[in-house]
């Protein structure tokens, strides 16, 4: 979000003093037309079924079937949960963002078919491999 002529106003990330909860996350395929808090865990209490013989899970959410995967963030990295303070009064002034909780993994949810490698998510998750070896020093 760029503001007059292109600036991109400053971020704060409020890192906690101690190590952030450890929540499970779920990556749905849908889209929510609300902000402001819900009470997730007292609606989203999923009842998981893990398919024999593979790391394939499903699931019914409102009459769908889902089925999903487990996957692991990059070795060596954290997820974050963030949460955004109160908007600032001007355009340009500083905006905050606060640790919610962290993740080492997530469950990941596709409609009628477990993800495949080819979801943008999943590949977004090999980034860092990615970036590592283009960033590399190249032996002469």
């Amino acid at each position: 979000m760029a503001g007059e002529g292109g600036v991109v106003p400053p971020l704060r990330l409020a890192v906690p003093p101690s190590p952030p909860p450890r929540d499970p996350l779920h990556l749905l395929p849908c889209r929510l037309r609300h902000r402001g808090p819900a009470p997730v865990r007292s609606y989203f209490q999923p009842a998981i079924r893990k398919n024999s013989g593979g790391a394939e899970s499903s699931v019914s959410f409102r009459g769908r079937s889902l089925k999903g995967i487990q996957v692991s963030v990059p070795e060596g990295y954290v997820g974050l949960v963030l949460e955004k303070d109160e908007a600032p009064l001007l355009e340009l002034e500083e905006r905050q963002l606060r640790v919610k909780s962290a993740f080492e993994s997530l469950t990941v949810w596709n409609l009628e078919e477990a993800p495949k490698s080819t979801d943008e998510i999943m590949m977004a998750l090999h980034w860092p491999k990615i970036a590592e070896g283009i960033h590399a020093t190249v032996a002469d």
